[in-house]
């Protein structure tokens, strides 16, 4: 990492060409500073000078970031091509991207840091915490439920809706899932309820079970479940982690 803090323009450029413009694909550029925006593409604007962090990434993207919010003010995709030069003692950065056709001027009347650095990184996000997570674990092994549980179908379509999991028990009675990632609710056992009713078809008479499963069930719900003759089961989700360890979320 090289870092020069409060360059002039001419010191910007020259440490920008040093560090950064032989091999842009492979340094990251950061700069802060006073600066105004000039945008030009498919609409126009302009944004007046303040103090922003400007961010130029190792694939092109442009992003410029005020002081608060979490988006970008103004942004560039990937693959946008970058100059820089000098004019009245200001720095001007060109950016310019061909599809769509736009370009972006940002011009410094005065810099605080500008750093270029090189980042590694080579990891997939894994997106965990989903109902599906639960869902995939009663799949891959029915025990968590019960001993003898055949699951034959996800998401099957009922007048009321879609339900998670369907199967039949040991004795062959039909059993209804619900999954909850997290508390389960009043409102999830009369999902549940609508869900049984339906499998049943108007008879009245046939055995259906209906489970509910969710990392914790309050006792509020334990008993509106009894009333409806319903049942639960506390099933604790686990994130997979990248090495293949697991954690269930109390151990975070």
């Amino acid at each position: 990492m090289n870092t020069v803090i409060h360059p002039t323009a001419t010191e910007a450029v020259h440490f920008i060409k040093v560090h950064h413009t032989a091999k842009p694909e492979k340094t990251m550029l950061v700069l802060i500073g006073d600066c105004m925006v000039e945008y030009h593409g498919r609409a126009r604007s302009l944004l007046d000078w303040g103090e922003r962090l400007v961010i130029i990434k190792q694939d092109g993207t442009v992003l410029i970031h005020q002081p608060t919010m979490r988006e970008p003010v103004n942004w560039q995709p990937a693959g946008s091509i970058c100059e820089f030069a000098t004019k009245n003692n200001a720095l001007r950065l060109f950016c310019r991207h061909h599809r769509p056709a736009e370009k972006m001027h940002v011009t410094f009347r005065a810099l605080q840091l500008v750093t270029v650095t090189s980042l590694v990184d080579r990891a997939t996000l894994i997106i965990s915490g989903m109902e599906t997570d639960v869902v995939n674990q009663i799949v891959n092994d029915p025990r968590i439920i019960e001993e003898g549980l055949r699951i034959v179908k996800r998401e099957k379509t009922v007048k009321s809706g879609a339900i998670d999991l369907y199967g039949f028990d040991k004795d062959h009675t039909p059993v209804v899932i619900e999954v909850k990632r997290s508390l389960a609710t009043i409102s999830s056992v009369h999902q549940l309820r609508m869900y049984v009713t339906d499998i049943k078809k108007g008879n009245k008479e046939s055995r259906v079970r209906g489970i509910l499963c969710a990392p914790h069930v309050p006792d509020m719900v334990k008993h509106l479940l009894q009333e409806q003759e319903l049942e639960w089961r506390e099933v604790e989700r686990h994130v997979v982690l990248p090495d293949d360890r697991q954690k269930t979320l109390k151990e975070f």
